[in-house]
């Protein structure tokens, strides 16, 4: 194949074939540091060759939430989830900005930082996760929740406090509001570590714990923890949470320490920035803004518009490699591949006391042999970053 005048050809094994990529370099400013966004910047020398510039914008580390409740419940200590963005950066040759993403100006195509800083961008990709949905509950400020993950410390060092003042007259008191997957997870990890020391209270507003499970997996995952003493309430409206007590069905509930684990959004910023709501920044099929083909968005920041996806993990993992396309791809102006989301993905939810329950679609299992399949596979995914 002869390369037509003022291209570079390199090849790319995902496309299968050449790409032709114009001599004129573009800049490619990556908003976050999430899954997708950790493997473009591993992807970064083969971008270079196609004439595409990185720059991260992002904090110093990601935080991995597939370990957060374990680092929450302290069965892992927090760097166990922790990625050094910087030395990522670093490693591969991409030039890494230390801050938060606060305003953007599509026209202009530049974006402002809590800094007041302005950077540049030919495109520009988000990938800024997801927070919890108070879903019309009173937060106190200092309440943690399970996202964003940096508020996990203020938990943690908690209840190592509480943990060690603990007496068989006075238990540690613990609400969590929120009976998914994720409150789930975590009553059982605080279950195996309290054990008698801790009074563990779920609160759920619906009649089953475990939404986006198999029926016999809920009921399993309830079952392990009532028999550590999990006290599972359904029908719960939390109205308030306070760092020494809730308002639930207009009673007051007192606790000693509080974690929100109910539902999840986009950023605020998005909704501030005008990029999209709390569903997130809505995307095609592409994973481009449906408004600017130059604005892309990725993992739980983005709402796929051809269909809803789950906030998981596995998504914005798949959805990295589309992304690495589609920016060598419009080096060309070649057709920019879609993502296809998978049908149905794997969830593992980590119950202590060395159990895991594992779903996809309507099958299940519970036991020793999920945990070691969800450590392996986070120790992978990890290990690719580090």
């Amino acid at each position: 194949m002869t390369p037509r005048s003022g291209t570079l050809v390199i090849r790319w094994p995902f496309r299968g074939g050449w790409i032709l990529a114009t001599s004129a370099r573009e800049r490619v400013l990556l908003v976050g540091a999430g899954h997708p966004h950790l493997h473009v910047v591993t992807c970064a020398p083969a971008l270079r060759a196609a004439g595409t510039d990185l720059i991260v914008l992002a904090p110093v580390d990601f935080h991995y939430s597939g370990l957060a409740s374990a680092v929450a419940a302290g069965a892992q200590p927090p760097e166990a989830a922790r990625i050094d963005v910087a030395a990522l950066c670093r490693r591969h040759g991409v030039e890494h900005r230390v801050g938060r993403f606060a305003t953007i100006d599509p026209e202009q195509r530049t974006i402002g930082t809590e800094d007041g800083g302005t950077l540049g961008y030919d495109r520009v990709s988000f990938n800024l996760g997801s927070v919890v949905a108070p879903g019309g509950m009173h937060l106190d400020p200092d309440v943690p929740a399970v996202k964003p993950f940096e508020r996990l410390s203020v938990f943690v060092d908690r209840l190592d406090e509480l943990d060690t003042s603990a007496t068989p007259r006075r238990p540690v008191r613990i609400s969590i509001v929120g009976g998914g997957p994720s409150g789930l997870e975590l009553a059982g990890q605080l279950a195996a570590r309290l054990r008698t020391r801790g009074l563990i209270r779920l609160l759920e507003r619906d009649e089953r714990p475990g939404a986006g499970l198999p029926v016999g997996a809920r009921r399993r995952s309830v079952r392990r923890l009532m028999e550590r003493n999990v006290e599972i309430r359904v029908r719960s409206h939390v109205e308030q949470v306070a760092a020494d007590h809730l308002v639930v069905n207009g009673q007051r509930q007192d606790h000693d320490l509080a974690m929100v684990a109910t539902g999840l959004s986009a950023p605020p910023t998005v909704l501030e920035a005008g990029l999209g709501d709390a569903r997130g920044i809505p995307v095609r099929a592409t994973l481009q803004h449906v408004d600017h083909d130059e604005v892309y968005a990725v993992g739980d920041t983005a709402y796929f518009t051809p269909g809803p996806l789950p906030r998981l993990g596995v998504y914005g993992v798949r959805q990295g490699p589309v992304l690495v396309a589609s920016l060598l791809a419009a080096r060309t102006g070649a057709p920019l591949p879609p993502f296809e989301p998978q049908r149905e993905a794997l969830r593992i939810v980590d119950l202590g006391a060395g159990r895991a329950l594992a779903a996809r679609g309507r099958w299940w299992t519970e036991g020793r042999g999920s945990l070691l399949l969800k450590r392996r596979i986070d120790e992978r995914w990890l290990a690719r970053y580090r």
